[in-house]
């Protein structure tokens, strides 16, 4: 290590301040007790002065200030050498007889020993003077060795230490940045909206020390940027740049960021932006955001007082706005996925028919976190102007995969209904035929329910009595949520009958249909797991707050129902698709 560096180190350190060090001070207190002389030194020497850290016995003002300027200071010779300087007679040496130690500090010997840094560089002395000629035995400087080498033990250890410490700080301070650094990616990677977008910009911009983070995005054209409002939270800032505007054309065209120290610098380098850039403004920051080489937007980072951007602040700001072009960039994928899967649901949810006996209403709502597009759905296929096929399915999964092989079960079963003029549980024993048998192989639920007017005098299914202008209810459930029917007098009954094994485990399997009546005013209700199932309350209990939720909507307009059965039940973050299709009989 070079001297100049060596010094760097002490100042570092801390050493190198002209004050009393009791440590130091220790080892001049033995100097001059085992060398029994009236001066003793531990000396620092700088590029322009001596500092004593341990000194005894110094005349005035040095004592005090801890303190020399000396032209040619022995300690300096001492250090520049590496070796010990011992000299019995100062004045009779005509090589320091002219020193101002002999001429200011009056001193008559000297005898010095090195003392080193941890890199072996001398750094300083360890010293005895006299003010009268002094002859130094072999055992005074054996003494003065030893005592240097224990200060330089003393002083390696306190550099060390203050390395240590400046490691620690520097590991302290790469930790936080790191955790900053994934806290941003973890709020951006979970946003999935341009308001989450915002809101994440702002809470991060916070953990930089901005009080203002604002994002302006690239308007159609390409002509000028505009801001995103989000709780009014940008008062400062344009609602809109012209990117023909000089100043903005330095960030925008430029693809470069702009970083001032405060407003006042802002409006030197950009004095068009005097309509909303105050000199007391603080900090100012405009990182472009760039894809494929096309300007998306730009961050605006605005700090509350005057704020000095180094190259790691300027780093961690290039690297916010990096995370929120990913962001924008990931939503728009998201949105472009939304429009498709919207299609695609729509064109597999077809409209309910129009039933002279019937009022038909369904929805559909899709789980959260996902392609908004799943493996439920419903039906309905009207026979002839007294039958009706309804139908509800649940296809293992809830993402696009999930949708097509729902969507081709579904069509098998719709084909199914219409060409066979067959009881449920034989549509469903042909549906899981063919799933098997024609390679698509989907698992799933289902319950397909027929429903045949009856009109005055025709037998019930139990053969007891009529009907009136009711309907006869038929149903088979493979594996899915038996179905549940408002009355017309308010009571809520979940239909008796044991759902039969799920579609996609064994074609062969045994199927049953049960049979119930349908008064008029009834409402028959088909829904999927989605809508009851819950990780903290059990099914059965969900299932008892669907039938006193019906109960409470007993007057609610059958067009209205599903919906809001929706809403009474579903609450907060929805994990799975739900369906629901109601037919009250009219």
């Amino acid at each position: 290590m070079t001297a100049a560096a060596a010094v760097q180190a002490l100042v570092a350190a801390g050493l190198a301040r002209p004050v009393a060090d009791e440590s130091f001070d220790r080892f001049a207190r033995l100097v001059q007790r085992q060398l029994k002389v009236p001066t003793a030194l531990v000396t620092l020497v700088l590029p322009d002065a001596q500092v004593y850290p341990g000194a005894l016995g110094l005349p005035d003002p040095y004592q005090a200030t801890r303190r020399t300027t000396l032209a040619e200071p022995l300690c300096g010779e001492t250090v520049t050498t590496g070796r010990p300087l011992v000299v019995e007679d100062l004045r009779a040496d005509p090589r320091f007889a002219g020193r101002e130690t002999v001429t200011q500090l009056g001193m008559g010997s000297y005898a010095g020993f090195p003392i080193f840094d941890r890199h072996g560089t001398a750094v300083g002395t360890v010293c005895a003077l006299d003010r009268e000629p002094h002859a130094w035995s072999a055992t005074d400087l054996a003494t003065l060795a030893d005592l240097a080498a224990a200060c330089t033990a003393e002083l390696r250890l306190r550099l060390e230490r203050q390395r240590a410490h400046r490691i620690q700080k520097v590991a302290v301070h790469a930790t936080r940045r790191t955790r900053m650094l994934l806290d941003l990616t973890d709020r951006f990677a979970a946003a999935t909206t341009l308001d989450e977008i915002v809101d994440a910009l702002r809470a991060s911009g916070s953990g930089l020390g901005t009080v203002w983070a604002a994002l302006a995005l690239t308007e159609p054209g390409g002509s000028a940027l505009a801001l995103i409002e989000r709780d009014g939270a940008y008062p400062y800032l344009p609602r809109q740049w012209r990117l023909s505007d000089p100043a903005v054309a330095s960030v925008a065209r430029a693809r470069q960021p702009a970083f001032y120290r405060d407003g006042a610098a802002a409006l030197r380098a950009e004095p068009t932006w005097s309509d909303w850039v105050d000199p007391s403004l603080g900090g100012l920051a405009l990182v472009p955001l760039v894809l494929d080489d096309q300007l998306i937007g730009v961050v605006v980072l605005v700090w509350r007082g005057p704020h000095d951007h180094d190259d790691e602040n300027r780093r961690t700001a290039i690297t916010l706005a990096s995370c929120v072009a990913q962001a924008l960039v990931r939503i728009r994928v998201l949105e472009d996925r939304h429009r498709v899967a919207t299609t695609l649901q729509a064109a597999m949810l077809t409209d309910l028919p129009a039933v002279p006996y019937l009022e038909l209403a369904s929805t559909y709502a899709s789980a959260t976190r996902t392609d908004k597009v799943g493996g439920d759905w419903y039906d309905a296929v009207e026979l002839d102007p007294r039958s009706t096929v309804l139908m509800i399915g649940d296809v293992t999964g809830h993402d696009m995969q999930a949708a097509a092989r729902m969507g081709q079960l579904r069509a098998m079963l719709r084909t199914l209904a219409w060409c066979q003029d067959a009881p449920p549980a034989r549509l469903l024993r042909e549906l899981d035929r063919a799933n098997r048998g024609l390679g698509l192989t989907a698992s799933g639920t289902a319950v397909v329910a027929r429903l045949d007017r009856t009109g005055p005098g025709e037998p019930a299914t139990d053969g007891v009595g009529g009907a009136g202008d009711g309907c006869r209810l038929w149903w088979a459930s493979a594996g899915h949520p038996r179905p549940v029917v408002l009355r017309a007098d308010g009571r809520v009954e979940e239909l008796p009958g044991r759902p039969d094994l799920m579609l996609g485990v064994d074609p062969s399997t045994v199927r049953r249909d049960h049979a119930a009546e349908l008064s008029p005013g009834d409402t028959l209700l088909l829904y999927t797991d989605g809508l009851v199932e819950s990780r903290t309350v059990s099914f059965a209990e969900r299932v008892r707050r669907l039938h006193d939720a019906l109960r409470e909507l007993r007057g609610c307009p059958t067009a209205d129902l599903p919906h809001r059965l929706v809403e009474r039940m579903v609450h907060g973050e929805q994990r799975d698709d739900v369906a629901v299709l109601a037919a009250r009989v009219r």
